[in-house]
């Protein structure tokens, strides 16, 4: 049943393209525009592309479509005569993105029976984030961890496992950190001790967790 919904599927969404073709009355002015380096901090960002009606009939932009987290708006409402221009304005939030990105936006138009694709890059510097927010358990002195209960789950006879504890230091100096079992248990915890971490850094240290410990 599964394998013949996804079969409809696709069938579906190739009728759909196939329905659709290029238009060859819209010619945009520029079809990728590059934002440069953009601070995630300062929010979102905006590029207004221009475009032609070089055909012999009147052209009506009917949607804008994207799933980069772009949003499309058209600044020229209404039918654009032959050999007027109409605008596009796009705009792209960054958040919770960094790195260079680019993405592809579909301009239709004429009852969506015609497509234009255009597209925005650049390059995001990320913001500056709350320790918290990644390392929500404050242990004092400015350490913060990932995880306040390490679960390990079940483990049969003879098994081992192994987990990660990631750390970070949000102080302003240096800190010395030592990780080390509380208590009489059987076996042999083995714990991956950091040392000296540096302000306002972050890692992580592995720890096996053996069945004779548990």
């Amino acid at each position: 049943m599964l394998r013949d919904l996804m079969i409809l599927l696709l069938i579906l969404i190739s009728s759909d393209l196939a329905a659709q073709s290029l238009s060859e009355s819209i010619e945009f002015e520029e079809r990728v525009f590059n934002f440069g380096t953009i601070e995630e901090a300062k929010g979102k960002v905006s590029h207004t592309f221009v475009f032609r009606n070089k055909g012999t009939k009147p052209v009506e932009l009917t949607s804008i479509n994207s799933a980069c987290g772009c949003i499309g708006k058209v600044a020229t409402p209404g039918a654009i005569a032959p050999g007027k221009k109409g605008k596009v304005t796009i705009t792209f939030d960054p958040a919770y993105n960094e790195g260079f990105f680019s993405k592809e936006i579909v301009v239709l138009s004429n009852n969506a029976t015609e497509y234009n694709r255009i597209w925005v890059e650049g390059k995001i510097i990320a913001a500056e984030r709350p320790v918290a927010l990644e390392y929500p358990y404050a242990f004092g002195s400015n350490l913060h961890l990932r995880l306040k209960l390490m679960a390990m789950g079940f483990l049969k006879p003879g098994e081992s496992r192994e987990m990660d504890l990631h750390y970070a230091n949000d102080s302003n100096e240096e800190m010395d950190l030592r990780f080390q079992v509380q208590g009489s248990i059987g076996g042999q915890v083995i714990l991956s001790n950091p040392g000296k971490i540096a302000p306002k850094s972050e890692g992580s240290g592995k720890s096996e967790i053996p069945y004779a410990a548990l």
